[in-house]
C-alpha cells in the first residue's frame, strides 16, 4: 500500500453547523438491522475532519476514533478497486469532477451516472479513500463506495448494495453502524442505497442516460448566451420555450443544449418524471463549495 495523506476524526469537539439537511432525505439506514451507535452527547462537526496537526507523540492516537487515508495510488487522483473481482468494472471520465471514476457493479455505475448529471450534486467521488475506524480498542478498515456533496451543503457517505441480502452478516452490519457514527461526528450523513433505490422510478435512468450522453457537448456563443441569460434572469420556464430560444429551427439541437446545461448543474429538472415539452426548468445559480470532499 502506498503511503497516503491522512486526516483525523477526533472523539470530541465543539459544536458546528454540519450543513443543512434536505427534509426529503430518507432515513440514514436502509436496513433496520444495522445497529445505531449514535451518542447524543457528541455533536457532529466538520471541524473534526482536518489535516494532520503537529501534536505531542502519543496524544494523537489517544484522541481520535478514526483516520481517513487518501492513498497516492488511489483516491480521487487515480482510484483503484482491490476487491469485488466478480463485479462489472467501469471507468468513466467525469466532466463535473474532472477526475476519472472507477466503479464496480451495475449499481455503482448507475449511481455514478446519476451523480454526474444530477444538478443537486455539486461534487462526488467513487471509492474516495480508506477509513480506519476504532471500536472496542481494535482498528478496522473500511473502503466507502461513494461520497458526494449536495447543493444544500450536506455531505453523504454512501454504501451501495444490491439487495438487503448483502447485509446478512451481523459483523458487517456492526461495522457499518460504527462507520455511520464516525461519519456523523464528522458532520457527514451515512447512507445505504440498494440498486432499486438508485434506479428509482421508471423514467429516472432514461433521463439520466440521455443527459449523460450530452455532458461534453460543445456550445457556440449564441447558445451559451441564451443559457446564461436564463440563469441570470432567475425565473422558471418550460422546456419548449427555452428550446426555442436556444435553437429555433432545430429541436434536437435545442434538446441537447438543455441537457448539457442540466449535466453542468446550471439548469434544474425533475429527473424522476418523464421529460416533455411542458417540463419545468429551474435556473440554478453557481454555489461555491471549496472542494469539501477532496481531502
Amino acid at each position: 500500500m502506498a503511503e497516503g495523506r491522512e486526516m483525523k476524526t477526533k472523539v470530541t469537539g465543539k459544536t458546528a453547523n454540519a450543513g443543512r439537511r434536505d427534509i426529503r432525505t430518507p432515513p440514514r439506514h436502509a436496513d433496520t438491522r444495522i445497529p445505531n451507535y449514535r451518542n447524543p452527547s457528541e455533536s457532529g462537526s466538520r471541524s473534526l475532519i482536518r489535516r494532520r496537526p503537529v501534536r505531542w507523540e502519543g496524544l494523537e492516537e489517544a484522541s481520535r476514533m478514526a483516520q481517513i487515508v487518501v492513498l497516492e495510488h488511489g483516491g480521487h487522483a487515480r482510484p483503484v478497486i482491490n476487491r469485488g473481482q466478480r463485479h462489472l468494472r467501469s471507468r468513466m471520465a467525469s466532466r463535473k469532477t474532472g477526475h476519472q471514476q472507477v466503479v464496480e457493479g451495475r449499481g455503482h455505475r448507475d449511481f455514478a451516472m446519476w451523480n454526474e448529471v444530477n444538478p443537486d450534486v455539486l461534487d462526488y467521488q467513487a471509492h474516495p479513500f480508506l477509513i480506519r475506524g476504532q471500536a472496542g480498542g481494535e482498528w478496522f478498515d473500511y473502503y466507502p463506495d461513494h461520497i458526494r456533496l449536495m447543493r444544500d451543503g450536506s455531505i453523504e457517505l454512501i454504501e451501495v448494495k444490491r439487495t438487503p441480502a448483502d447485509l446478512d452478516d451481523p459483523a458487517y452490519r456492526r461495522k457499518l453502524g460504527i462507520v455511520a457514527e464516525i461519519a456523523r461526528r464528522g458532520g457527514w450523513m451515512f447512507r445505504i442505497l440498494y440498486h432499486a433505490d438508485i434506479a428509482g422510478p421508471r423514467w429516472r435512468m432514461r433521463n439520466v442516460e440521455g443527459i449523460y450522453a450530452n455532458r461534453y457537448l460543445l456550445l457556440d456563443r449564441q447558445e451559451q448566451d441564451v443559457i446564461n441569460a436564463f440563469v441570470m434572469r432567475g425565473t422558471t420556464t418550460v422546456w419548449s420555450t427555452l428550446r426555442h430560444l436556444v435553437a429555433p429551427s432545430d429541436q434536437r439541437r435545442g434538446n441537447a443544449v438543455i441537457e448539457n446545461a442540466i449535466a453542468l448543474g446550471r439548469v434544474g429538472v425533475e429527473l424522476d418524471q418523464r421529460i416533455t415539452c411542458g417540463t419545468v426548468l429551474i435556473p440554478l445559480p453557481p454555489v461555491p463549495h471549496n472542494d469539501q470532499i477532496r481531502l
